[in-house]
């Protein structure tokens, strides 16, 4: 597969954008970009086809098979296993109301 600047042609552009007449904020010079950035120019199916391209290379449960414990391997926040851990709340059963 072909990286998106690989596809990059000069010239060719998927989105268009709206002209405004905001004031332009005035940036600090040491904030500001010394050169613009490098943005792919392709046209817009082309663009599409890229993007669809790298969503069937991710996993999903529709499109291959699902591992066994993955409902329960889920990231915790810290927030809550510290909740998990407060006085009364951790000898709850799990049927209480």
């Amino acid at each position: 597969m072909k990286l998106i600047y690989e596809r990059s042609r000069p010239g060719r552009t998927a989105y268009t954008l709206p002209h405004h007449d905001l004031p332009v904020p005035d940036v600090p010079s040491e904030l500001r970009r010394a050169e613009p950035p490098r943005l792919a120019e392709v046209a817009e199916p082309e663009l599409v086809r890229h993007f669809t391209e790298l969503s069937t290379r991710n996993f999903g449960v529709d499109t291959g098979f699902y591992p066994l414990g993955s409902c329960t391997m889920k990231h915790n926040p810290r927030i809550n296993e510290v909740v998990a851990r407060l006085p009364g709340f951790a000898g709850l059963h799990p049927l209480n109301p």
